[in-house]
């Protein structure tokens, strides 16, 4: 399958699914996998079929086999229990890293939700960042904490989404991409199916939700939704926000 990706600037592409490409090293980078989701919500009394480890992983599969990439960075919240590797975890990373075994080198950049994932990582011999990584001149951190930098920064953490509505009321909300060119922070959104999207138009307090932004807010970011592998570009969130 082509992904046919959205160039947003000399060091990083965006493609359908949640990935983003930085161009100069060929690196794939995603986001928020929360890998044993299901099983956090069983405890809450939510049944879900586990699905979304294999679906992952064939995206991830397509991806490497189309791009080649130098090396696979999940920036952040790879796993999702964040008192304890929950069996499913422990099953649930584990598959995911045989998967991908031997296709790419993979590296982590520890999220919030990541506490105790150093013990899955170390049997594979798999380095956890513990604040952030570097790839050439882009900095990639989860957001949950550190200060912004002059330097391009690519991050997740927050789950960006946005609803979209029609002429007669029905909305859909999407997830999104979110870029500001002046400052040069990507953010991307939740690869993880079951991790519900925080749309940044109606929620205010998405403004606060990472220090490496806080004093700025969302408002010059630009929402990116892919439609099929067409990228839809919209207005800042602070125009959408006036016109909400």
């Amino acid at each position: 399958m082509a992904h046919r990706g959205c160039s947003i600037s000399d060091w990083a592409e965006l493609l359908p699914g949640g990935a983003a490409l930085l161009t100069e090293d060929n690196v794939l980078v995603v986001a928020d996998l929360h890998l044993g989701c299901e099983a956090a919500l069983e405890d809450e009394g939510l049944s879900l079929p586990r699905v979304q480890t294999r679906k992952m992983t064939r995206y991830m599969e397509d991806l490497i086999s189309e791009f080649q990439p130098s090396k696979v960075v999940v920036a952040g919240d790879m796993k999702h229990n964040f008192s304890r590797n929950l069996n499913q975890e422990w099953q649930d990373v584990n598959k995911f890293i045989e998967l991908l075994r031997g296709l790419a080198p993979l590296e982590v950049v520890k999220g919030n939700h990541d506490n105790y994932l150093g013990q899955i990582l170390r049997r594979h011999g798999i380095r956890l960042h513990p604040l952030e990584a570097r790839q050439g001149r882009v900095r990639i951190v989860h957001g949950h904490k550190g200060s912004r930098t002059n330097e391009p920064t690519l991050m997740g953490h927050i789950h960006p989404s946005i609803r979209l509505m029609d002429d007669v009321g029905a909305s859909l909300k999407d997830q999104c991409f979110l870029y500001d060119p002046e400052r040069e922070i990507l953010i991307l959104p939740a690869l993880s199916i079951v991790a519900p999207g925080l749309d940044i138009v109606s929620h205010l307090d998405a403004d606060t939700a990472s220090p490496l932004y806080s004093d700025i807010g969302l408002s010059s970011f630009i929402p990116i939704v892919f439609s099929g592998e067409k990228a839809l570009k919209f207005p800042t969130v602070g125009e959408l926000r006036r016109v909400n």
